[in-house]
């Protein structure tokens, strides 16, 4: 199982918990997260499964409703949320230059680290875009000057920076969303994660 899912499926469980598979498919499907994240709706069964086996999840009992089965009810363990929050922050302080999974994940779930500590790991993500930018440019001049890379290849780490670029401009914007009181942290009056924007 992926980081990507295990992290979606351990946060997701702390956002709505007490709560069932078939709650947090359905949920998780109207994030699109088959399409950013590569989550296949049997992947959440799995992935509840494998993270109750790990101890970051504990069952809760079971509900029942009207003719349908009996559906098994998960909560996040205090393992769990340690887990949750070491890869959170994971995701905030670490720039992937070719993968966009782990800043829209943290994207989903960044209320349950602090205002400060999101804020922080923004600021310190727009400065090391500015190296990653900067390693780049690097790896184009290597393919101009490569006897034997096709030159079309330098077209990686241009879209690759493009796409930094962008990211670096929603850092900026977020961050001025968040200091202007858009979100709701954990530690905050009224952290309600299921609804944090308040306009």
């Amino acid at each position: 199982m992926s980081t990507t899912t295990r992290l979606v499926v351990l946060g997701a469980v702390n956002q709505f918990q007490p709560v069932h598979g078939y709650f947090l498919r359905r949920e998780l499907m109207t994030w699109h997260i088959d399409e950013w994240a590569n989550i296949q709706p049997g992947s959440i069964y799995n992935a509840l499964r494998s993270l109750k086996n790990d101890g970051y999840l504990a069952e809760n009992g079971t509900e029942t409703a009207g003719n349908r089965p009996e559906r098994t009810t998960y909560r996040i363990t205090e393992a769990g949320k340690g887990e949750l929050l070491r890869m959170l922050r994971d995701s905030l302080w670490t720039v992937h230059v070719f993968d966009t999974k782990p800043v829209m994940v943290l994207t989903s779930f960044m209320y349950a680290l602090t205002r400060e500590e999101v804020l922080a790991g923004l600021e310190h993500r727009i400065t090391e875009i500015d190296t990653r930018v900067a390693s780049n440019t690097y790896r184009i001049a290597d393919v101009a000057n490569s006897t034997s890379t096709p030159s079309y290849v330098r077209e990686i780490f241009e879209l690759a920076t493009a796409r930094l670029r962008a990211e670096q401009q929603w850092a900026r914007e977020v961050s001025e969303r968040i200091r202007s009181g858009s979100y709701v942290f954990a530690g905050e009056e009224n952290h309600n994660p299921a609804r944090i924007t308040t306009g």
